[in-house]
C-alpha cells in the first residue's frame, strides 16, 4: 500500500513536471508567432525593401550567436529552472520594446535581444525535457515541440486576428508580455530542480567546441529543418499576402495551416519514431518538406498552396525533437552541452534562414527564393538515409 502511495505520488508529480515544461514550450511559439505576424506590417510601416527586412532580420541570428554558447555554458553552472525564468523575465522586458521599433536600426537591435531571450530558454527548456525523459524512461521531446507548434498556431491566429481588428503592434505585444507574466507562478513551482552537476558527473568533460562528428551530423540536418522553419515562420504570410489571390482567406491562412501540421506531427511523433526508428522518419521528413513547397510555390490554387503549407509542416515537425532527444541522450557528452552545441547550429538555421531569403528574394522575387527549401528538404532527407544510427 506504502508503495502504491509513492507510486502515485511520483507519477502526479512527474505530470506537474510535464505541464510546467509544457507551459514553457506553449509561450514560446506564442511569443515568436507574435513578432512573425507582424513582420509585413514592420515591412510597410519602415518602408523596407525585401533586403532590407533581411538585414534588419539578422538580429536575431546574432542574438543567438551571442546567447546560445553562453546558455550552454550557464547549464552546466546554474539549475536549467533558474535559466527559464531569466529568459522568460527577459522577455516580459523585450516584446513591448519591438512595437516601439520607428526606424530598422531600432528594430534590429530590439529583435538582438529577442534572439538572446528565445535562444537561451531554447536551450534551457529542451534540457528540462532530457531530464524528464531519463526520469521517466521514455521518448517525450516531440509532444513538447508539439505543444510549441501549438504556440505558434495560436499566436499566428491571435496575430491575424488583432490586425484585421486594427489593434497597433503595442496593443499586441503588451498583451503577450502580460502573458508572459501571468504564466510565472503557473510554470515555474513545478520546473525540475536537478543540480547542474548531477548529469555531468557521469559524463567524460565536454565542450560546445568538441561536439563529436555524430552531432555534427545531427545539427546538419536539424539546421535544414529549422532553416526551413523559419524561412516558412517569417516569409510565407507575406508570400500568401502579395502573390497569392486570397478571395476570402486571411493573409495568415498559409502559416496557420503549416503551424496546424507543426502541432499534428509532433504529436504523433514520438510514437511513430519508436515504431519506425528515427532514421526512417527523418529522411521521409525532407522529402515532405521539398513536396510541400513544390505544391505551395507552383501549383496556383490557393487550396493547394494551403496544403502545400500543411506538407511542409508535416515534414518539418519532428525533426528537431528527434534530434535533440538523440543529442541528449548522448553517451560521451553532457545533456546540456550536447544540446547547446546542436541547437547553436540548428537555431542559427532558424535565424538566418530569412536573412537568406530575403537576399534572394530581393535579387530574383520571394516565389523563387523559397524555393531553397526544397533543395534543404533533399538535402536533409539524403544525409539523414546515409548518416543517422
Amino acid at each position: 500500500m506504502v508503495r502504491r502511495s509513492i507510486k502515485i505520488i511520483s507519477m502526479s508529480q512527474l505530470l506537474k513536471n510535464r505541464l510546467s515544461i509544457g507551459v514553457l514550450f506553449l509561450l514560446c511559439g506564442l511569443n515568436f508567432a507574435t513578432w512573425a505576424t507582424r513582420i509585413p506590417d514592420f515591412k510597410y510601416l519602415l518602408h523596407l525593401s525585401d533586403a532590407a527586412l533581411g538585414t534588419v532580420l539578422m538580429g536575431l541570428p546574432f542574438g543567438s550567436l551571442v546567447s546560445l554558447p553562453l546558455a550552454g555554458w550557464l547549464l552546466t553552472k546554474f539549475h536549467s529552472r533558474f535559466i527559464c525564468i531569466v529568459a522568460v523575465l527577459l522577455y516580459i522586458m523585450i516584446i513591448p520594446l519591438i512595437g516601439y521599433s520607428t526606424n530598422s536600426y531600432i528594430l534590429f537591435a530590439a529583435l538582438f535581444f529577442f534572439g538572446m531571450a528565445g535562444d537561451i530558454l531554447n536551450i534551457a527548456m529542451n534540457t528540462q525535457v532530457v531530464a524528464l525523459e531519463a526520469k521517466m524512461s521514455k521518448i517525450i521531446m516531440s509532444s513538447f515541440h508539439a505543444i510549441f507548434s501549438i504556440g505558434l498556431m495560436l499566436g499566428s491566429l491571435l496575430g491575424g486576428l488583432l490586425s484585421r481588428l486594427g489593434y497597433d503592434f503595442q496593443s499586441h505585444f503588451y498583451l503577450i508580455s502580460a502573458i508572459n507574466i501571468l504564466s510565472i507562478p503557473i510554470f515555474y513551482p513545478n520546473l525540475l530542480r536537478n543540480e547542474a552537476g548531477q548529469i555531468v558527473e557521469e559524463k567524460p568533460k565536454s565542450s560546445i567546441l568538441n561536439l563529436g562528428s555524430y552531432l555534427i551530423i545531427l545539427a546538419l540536418v536539424a539546421f535544414c529543418g529549422m532553416l526551413c522553419e523559419g524561412a516558412m515562420a517569417d516569409w510565407i504570410t507575406l508570400y500568401f499576402k502579395e502573390d497569392v489571390e486570397l478571395a476570402a482567406y486571411s493573409t495568415t491562412i498559409g502559416f496557420s495551416s503549416f503551424a496546424l501540421a507543426m502541432v499534428l506531427g509532433r504529436f504523433a511523433g514520438d510514437y511513430i519514431s519508436q515504431n519506425f526508428g528515427v532514421k526512417n522518419i527523418l529522411s521521409i521528413n525532407g522529402v515532405l518538406i521539398s513536396i510541400g513547397m513544390l505544391i505551395t510555390l507552383f501549383i496556383p490554387q490557393v487550396e493547394f498552396k494551403i496544403a502545400g503549407c500543411f506538407l511542409t509542416g508535416l515534414g518539418i515537425s519532428t525533426i528537431v525533437p528527434l534530434i535533440y532527444s538523440q543529442a541528449g541522450n548522448q553517451k560521451n557528452i553532457e545533456p546540456a552541452i550536447a544540446i547547446a552545441g546542436v541547437s547553436t547550429i540548428a537555431y542559427i538555421g532558424f535565424l538566418i534562414g530569412p536573412v537568406i531569403i530575403g537576399y534572394l528574394a530581393d535579387f530574383f522575387n520571394l516565389q523563387k527564393a523559397l524555393v531553397l527549401l526544397i533543395i534543404l528538404g533533399l538535402t536533409a532527407s539524403l544525409v539523414a538515409k546515409k548518416y543517422i544510427k
